[in-house]
Parts: C-alpha cells; sequence; structure tokens
C-alpha cells in the first residue's frame, strides 16, 4: 500500500516576513519524501480547512490556527502520524507556552500571563528590573505586527499597554524580562537526532554552551510535545542561567 502523506503550509499571518522561507522550509522536506514511493499532496491552510482530506498515513503539519488544528486533531483521530501535534503546536501559543517551560526547569526570563482588562497588582510584577525592560507581549499568539510586542522601562506604562491590546480584542497579554544579549538561533528534531545553533553574535558558540543549549531545547521540546522544533534564546541569559 502507497504511503500517503500531506503536508500543511503555515498561515500567511503566522509568518510576517517569513513567509516564502517558511514554505520553502516544507516543500524542501516533501521534495526529498517525493523520491520514495510516497504519495504526497501539499495544501495551503485555507485549502486543508475548508476541504475534506482524504486518509492520509503521514501528516507534516505548520499551520497554527485553531480552525486548522481542529482539523489535524480529527485527521490524528482517524489514525494519521501528525507531525508536530496539534497539542503540540496548541502548547506553543503565548498563554501555554512560559508555564511549560517554567514547569519543565528551562531557564526562561522571567514571565507573566495577565488578563488585558485587569488590575496588574505591584506585587505581581516585582520580580521584573523595569530597569532593564520588560516586553508586553500579545498572550495568545506570538507576534504578528509590530504591535504585538512592546517593550517598557516603567510600572506604570504597563496598564496603558495592557489597555491597547484590549482594545484591539486582545483578551491576554504576557508580560517578560528582556534580556540583552547575542541572540542564538537553534533547530532540532526530539531525540538526539538532530541539533544545531547559530550565534548572531561575534563569538561563536562554544561546544559546551552548545551542548547545554541542546539539553534545555530538547527538555522544552518534551514538555511541548515538540519533534521537530526550532527557537531563539539569548546567549546572556543562558550564561547566567546555567
Amino acid at each position: 500500500m502507497t504511503l500517503r502523506i500531506l503536508g500543511v503550509y503555515r498561515e500567511t499571518e503566522f509568518s510576517p516576513g517569513k513567509v516564502e522561507a517558511d514554505a520553502a522550509i516544507l516543500d524542501a522536506v516533501l521534495d526529498n519524501l517525493r523520491e520514495g514511493e510516497a504519495e504526497i499532496v501539499a495544501l495551503d491552510p485555507a485549502h486543508f480547512v475548508e476541504a475534506a482530506p482524504d486518509r492520509f498515513d503521514i501528516v507534516l503539519a505548520m499551520c497554527q490556527s485553531e480552525s486548522a488544528l481542529g482539523r489535524l486533531v480529527a485527521l490524528q483521530d482517524a489514525g494519521a502520524l501528525v507531525i508536530n501535534s496539534p497539542l503540540a503546536i496548541r502548547a506553543c501559543y503565548r498563554d501555554r507556552l512560559g508555564g511549560a517551560l517554567e514547569g519543565a526547569g528551562v531557564p526562561t526570563p522571567t514571565g507573566l500571563l495577565v488578563a488585558t482588562t485587569a488590575s496588574v497588582e505591584p506585587q505581581s510584577i516585582a520580580p521584573f528590573d523595569f530597569a532593564a525592560g520588560v516586553f508586553v507581549k500579545r498572550g495568545d499568539l506570538h507576534a504578528l505586527t509590530a504591535e504585538d510586542v512592546v517593550k517598557v522601562e516603567r510600572p506604570d506604562r504597563i496598564r496603558s499597554e495592557l489597555a491597547r491590546f484590549a482594545a484591539r480584542g486582545i483578551a491576554l497579554a504576557y508580560l517578560q524580562q528582556a534580556v540583552e544579549g547575542a541572540v542564538v538561533k537553534f533547530y532540532g528534531v526530539s531525540g538526539g537526532g538532530y541539533f544545531d545553533a547559530e550565534s548572531n553574535g561575534d563569538t561563536p558558540l562554544t561546544a559546551a554552551l552548545k551542548d547545554a543549549l541542546a539539553d534545555a531545547a530538547n527538555a522544552a521540546a518534551a514538555a511541548l510535545g515538540l519533534e521537530v522544533w526550532g527557537g531563539r534564546y539569548s546567549e546572556r541569559k543562558w550564561i547566567h542561567d546555567r
């Protein structure tokens, strides 16, 4: 029986400035799979949600919307292997991500999930260092526009920024400590099959630091249920926490 594989592209709104690059990643994977005996189908998220796809053995999903996740659940329940699973994709929404990483002991900047219409008590933001800056981010999805993340340096700015999110219909915001340092981009596959990291700083990553980052990244992926993943980390934050 021929193996049937479905690839689902990421929604354009979730790829600001990276639409072509994100699509190219999935295209490259599907092109490699086409060299075998598998039957390959690729769909954009809109057609994936609207259509009633046939049975598939494997689904490679870059989509993130709630409607697309619902469709992935249906395929998974029908017996398809979905990578990443809809539950893992949903775990990467900001309202779940911070708590999951903290619970797994992954070193991350201090964070706090708040309702945009609620009062923020002084004691709840006491752990933040406002002199270094605190990011106020939309608390559901990751940033879709420049307005979705703003850096504040005074506690009294938080209320106005939360009100701005509330006026846009965004119910939750995530406060996160700003950290200065070289940004490290990393990519991996759970189970130790692949990991790579690259710093945008002037100094290359040491082998020890790369190994430590791999351990933390794999712990984060396990906590979220991810099988194929990537992310960014501040080198200075990593050194401090390790």
